[in-house]
């Protein structure tokens, strides 16, 4: 599918509705028991906050791996989006410069996609192996798997034909970088796309839930500890999986089409300046949605 026919139907209704979001109409986000309430999508926006913990940069050299990492300034705990922008700006100019010099500069490429897994909290070993032992195992080929990819999407379409896709957590923040227009799809962007329908179309629309339209049920994505209870406000409505490439990748370039077709409605009239700030307010306010 092409975004010209997503964007189609309830879709575009939605999009229509989320573009008024965005230039400041309520949203009224509140979760019972839970401190968090945002009036409006640029609340949420403000109270950006990350990482939970204190992160500084990957050290040069690394003690392990032959990697070459972007130098950049520690993270203070819960740091603010400006300085987030600053760490992932320099990240991102490594990673794009180590992948348009081609697949001659594999320790930069990996030092720069480490560094993104690191940034993300996501540069680690799990009981499933983990983007750390898969990096390792896969930096000499990276440029290929990353290029694949990149081609891939370059056709417009939300079926990806690659083969052996690796698509996750970690693999949405590298490619949010390297691609323009592309934003991280995580568990907590899912969960607040998931109660933004939700609500507009049990609450704005008046219609009952299990009426909505396919093409609206987000992915939903497991968090990390107790936090994957938080994570999808009708599991009966949509579903979540922890390993699903394919799917994972199909609602991530779908979520790109309507936030912006939500951006290009809004017009003059968005308070945000970047389809990287949507998904900021959406990382906020999704750490909890029931």
């Amino acid at each position: 599918m092409r975004a010209e026919d997503y964007l189609q139907g309830d879709v575009a209704r939605f999009c229509q509705w989320l573009s008024q979001r965005l230039g400041g109409d309520p949203i009224h986000f509140a979760v019972p028991g839970h401190d968090k309430q945002f009036l409006t999508l640029h609340e949420a926006l403000q109270a950006y906050a990350w990482p939970l913990k204190k992160l500084a940069g990957l050290p040069n050299p690394d003690p392990v791996y032959p990697y070459r990492h972007p130098e950049v300034p520690t993270l203070l705990a819960k740091g603010s989006l400006a300085a987030n922008t600053a760490v992932l700006r320099l990240i991102q100019q490594a990673l794009r410069a180590a992948y348009y010099a081609g697949p001659a500069s594999p320790e930069a490429l990996a030092g720069a996609v480490a560094a993104t897994f690191h940034w993300g909290g996501v540069y680690k070993e799990t009981p499933f192996g983990g983007n750390k032992p898969w990096l390792a195992g896969n930096y000499h080929g990276l440029f290929a798997i990353l290029e694949n990819v990149v081609n891939d999407h370059a056709r417009g379409d939300d079926e990806s034909q690659v083969r052996d896709l690796r698509f996750n957590a970690g693999m949405t923040k590298v490619y949010s970088l390297l691609i323009d227009d592309f934003v991280i799809y995580d568990s907590r962007v899912a969960a607040s796309l998931a109660w933004l329908v939700l609500n507009w179309w049990t609450q704005v629309e008046g219609k009952p839930s299990d009426q909505l339209h396919e093409h609206l049920r987000f992915l939903c994505l497991p968090g990390n500890g107790n936090a994957s209870k938080w994570r999808n406000p009708q599991p009966q409505l949509f579903k979540t999986r922890a390993t699903a490439p394919y799917e994972h990748y199909k609602w991530n370039v779908r979520l790109n089409w309507l936030l912006r077709g939500a951006q290009q409605r809004a017009g003059e009239r968005s308070r945000f300046n970047s389809l990287r700030e949507i998904e900021a307010a959406l990382f906020q306010m999704g750490e909890r949605v029931v």
